[in-house]
C-alpha cells in the first residue's frame, strides 16, 4: 500500500512544506526527493521521522528562520502529517511535540554557541 499524505489546505501550509521539503532534501543529500516519497520513507517510521524533524528544526534555525517559522515547517512534517491525518491524533499534542522540538534545538544551539565562545575566551588567555 502507498502512503499519500493530505495537502495543505492553504498557502502558508504549501509555503511551509516546499521549506521542509527543501531542508529535508539537505540533509538527506538527495536532490531530487518529492515530498510524497519523503512522505512514504518517514510517516510510518517513528524513530526515524523524530531524527528528521530534529535535523529539519536544526538547519532551519541555523539558516536563519526564526524558532516561530521553524514551528509552522514543521507543521508539515511526515511525522505530524501521519499522526494527524491517518491516526487520528488531535492537532493539539503534536503542536506540542513540534514546539517542544523547536525548544530544546534553540536550548541546544545555545549550550553550543556558549561553549564555543568559552573555548574562544580561554583560547585568547593562553595566547595572550
Amino acid at each position: 500500500m502507498s502512503l499519500k499524505p493530505k495537502q495543505p489546505s492553504n498557502e502558508s501550509g504549501k509555503v511551509a512544506r516546499q521549506q521542509y521539503l527543501d531542508l529535508a532534501k539537505r540533509i538527506t543529500g538527495e536532490a531530487n526527493l518529492d515530498y510524497d516519497t519523503l512522505y512514504e520513507r518517514f510517516a510510518e517510521n517513528d524513530w526515524a521521522a523524530v531524527k528528521l524533524d530534529d535535523a529539519v528544526a536544526s538547519l532551519s534555525l541555523r539558516t536563519g528562520n526564526s524558532p516561530k517559522q521553524t514551528v509552522g515547517i514543521l507543521h508539515q512534517s511526515p511525522y505530524l502529517q501521519h499522526q494527524v491525518h491517518h491516526h487520528n491524533v488531535p492537532l493539539a499534542p503534536m503542536s506540542q511535540y513540534v514546539r517542544s522540538t523547536v525548544l530544546k534545538t534553540v536550548q541546544q544551539q545555545r549550550q553550543v554557541q556558549s561553549q564555543q565562545r568559552s573555548a574562544s575566551r580561554s583560547s585568547e588567555i593562553e595566547n595572550g
